[in-house]
């Protein structure tokens, strides 16, 4: 990775790092497991050590970066496990999100879902995978947004994009993008037809699905060199051997 520019300001040096680095993670110039060097990136953005390890840190809290004793720091790589705790904080909240906007959406809402929706299977027909993925996100997104409860929705955007984008998103993650579009169409009809339980039910099944789907690709992936998020992480920083 050597495309990141020097930072411009010397205004909150470490936070202006944290979000050049995190864009960096979530568009894909940094992959999943990739070592990050500190004196390389200091010289690209231009600042000292001391503010890069403070972004570190903003980051390792985020889930985003973990740091092994004598290995360094590194993206991280999700486990199993923690794709299964992330979709079953995902099926605890949007099950709530669904529920109350079935009690109360309103036209304009309901609206915005239908678009959000349509967007989903253009992009199906299209075959465009990871349009695919972004409006499927845009669709659950809305529906914590649309909610009304904005802390539901804060833990919407602080993990599930962050998951996504450590995903690489391919064609054995979408076997038939047209089903992909199609499972969503229930889930708006009931929330059309102001049926909480069947909205709750319908968000509920739908994403236990998607949490097995996406835990057995994790699974199946050849095991790599690279260090793991969550609990896979915090087991390897125990067991850390030296520097490679």
């Amino acid at each position: 990775m050597d495309n990141m520019k020097p930072l411009e300001t010397r205004r909150g040096l470490a936070e202006d790092a944290a979000e050049r680095i995190r864009e960096e993670i979530l568009s894909g110039g940094l992959r999943q497991g990739e070592r990050l060097v500190e004196t390389r990136i200091a010289e690209q953005l231009g600042i000292s050590r001391g503010p890069l390890r403070e972004a570190f840190k903003v980051l390792g809290t985020e889930g985003l970066l973990v740091d092994l004793p004598n290995r360094g720091t590194f993206v991280v790589r999700l486990s199993p496990t923690d794709v299964r705790e992330i979709f079953d904080l995902r099926a605890a909240i949007e099950t709530r999100a669904a529920r109350t906007l079935a009690r109360r959406a309103s036209e304009p809402e309901v609206s915005e879902l239908r678009k959000l929706l349509l967007l989903l299977e253009a992009t199906a027909d299209r075959g465009d995978v990871r349009a695919v993925a972004r409006a499927d996100l845009a669709f659950h997104e809305a529906v914590c947004r649309l909610s009304g409860n904005r802390r539901l929705h804060a833990v919407f955007t602080r993990d599930v994009p962050t998951m996504q984008a450590l995903i690489k998103i391919d064609d054995q993650l979408y076997h038939s993008l047209a089903d992909t579009a199609r499972e969503h169409r229930p889930l708006l009809e009931a929330i059309e037809n102001g049926d909480p339980e069947a909205a709750a039910t319908g968000f509920e099944a739908h994403i236990d699905q998607a949490r097995d789907l996406v835990a057995e690709f994790i699974e199946a992936l050849p095991e790599g060199d690279e260090p793991s998020g969550g609990a896979s992480a915090r087991s390897a920083q125990k067991d850390a051997p030296g520097e490679p």
